[in-house]
């Protein structure tokens, strides 16, 4: 073979080598291109570094507020702009209100936006997908009804960091909120039952709008006993329940979310008036207490920490060392880089943040 051959041969070689090691590396995600698994089990291709992010639907924005993403955020979902009593709009309210605002069923806009990466909580894999084919870019899958002391909550949150590359901040986060956590349920010995209510789900909060055992974590976290059962449905979401279910139990306290606090407690009075609901230990003692709103378009998970905080202080609050306000600010602190407090932050919603309430 002459040499003109056998340096053909070697750079052939030497190409096929060099190709093969630029697959593996990309897909080890080595580099700003890479196959990426999101929270949904889908594999989706990063084409270069992510320079520009659009949130479809709950929870997606949210889940960004918490890295050093959301200057990258390039537009907003119309019905996040429509929507209230989320903290993470309250911390970077100057910013979002600054971007234009695209209705989710407008696909041409969002298509001419060409994001570097569109997060969605779509359930469906067929729908993310069917959305990653409209809108010509990749699309990452959120899971909006994790709860945020489940493994597979930290997960998302781990994936999240490898997606924006920054995996230090969600071992932090992660970290955080196991700590946290573990600043309640370490001295959570309570012997008292409760009723949760007013939850805005699918419709307005109300005091017959419940979520039940196993489902609401102030209380699980906080050793109370709650006297509603699971949701039927299996989805551990909030639900309607009857006077009746509720009459037939007894609980030492009520708690209200904070989206429908007035509607509440005027139902709560006219059920004194017109059933034995006055008989209850919380009514006769007055231990009725409002909360951070947790479910507002999905789960508000910060809130629901708060919330948790809140409970446990208010119930076994003589068996910590901390104060809730330093705790509701260490969930802020956590989860943002901002100078708002809880009390600044509380304020801002509708049911003006956690506090007794006189009926």
């Amino acid at each position: 073979m002459d040499k003109n051959k056998i340096f053909a041969v070697v750079a052939v070689v030497i190409i096929a080598a060099a190709a093969v090691g630029i697959g593996i590396y990309a897909l080890n995600g080595n580099n700003s291109n890479g196959d990426i698994v999101d929270s949904r089990g889908r594999t989706i291709s990063i084409d270069g570094d992510i320079d520009t992010i659009f949130c479809i639907d709950c929870c997606s924005l949210e889940l960004v507020s918490y890295f050093d993403a959301m200057h990258k955020v390039c537009a907003r979902d119309s019905n996040d702009a429509i929507i209230g009593n989320k903290i993470y709009t309250q911390v970077y309210s100057q910013f979002l209100s600054s971007l234009k605002v695209i209705a989710v069923s407008n696909a041409e806009e969002i298509i001419v936006l060409h994001p570097s990466v569109v997060i969605s909580s779509t359930v469906s894999v067929e729908d993310l997908n069917q959305e990653q084919t409209t809108y010509g870019v990749p699309v990452y899958g959120i899971n909006a009804d994790l709860e945020f002391g489940s493994e597979a909550w930290f997960e998302q949150i781990t994936k999240l960091g490898i997606l924006f590359k920054e995996e230090s901040r969600a071992t932090q986060i992660n970290n955080g909120i196991k700590d946290l956590i573990g600043d309640i349920t370490s001295e959570s010995v309570s012997d008292v039952s409760a009723y949760a209510c007013g939850m805005m789900f699918y419709g307005a909060g109300n005091f017959l709008k419940t979520s039940g055992a196993g489902d609401y974590l102030p209380f699980t976290y906080s050793g109370v006993t709650n006297v509603m059962p699971s949701n039927p449905s299996g989805t551990g979401q909030p639900y309607n329940t009857e006077i009746q279910e509720i009459l037939a139990t007894t609980f030492d306290y009520i708690f209200i979310d904070g989206s429908s606090v007035s509607t509440t407690t005027g139902q709560i009075k006219d059920y004194v008036g017109s059933t034995t609901l006055g008989n209850e230990p919380a009514i006769v003692n007055g231990d009725v207490y409002k909360l951070m709103t947790y479910k507002v378009w999905g789960t508000q998970w910060d809130a629901q920490l708060i919330n948790c905080f809140y409970v446990a202080s208010v119930v076994n609050g003589s068996d910590y060392s901390w104060t809730f306000d330093d705790k509701a600010n260490e969930v802020i602190d956590l989860l943002y880089s901002t100078d708002l407090t809880y009390d600044d932050l509380a304020a801002l919603q509708t049911g003006g943040g956690c506090g007794q309430v006189t009926l």
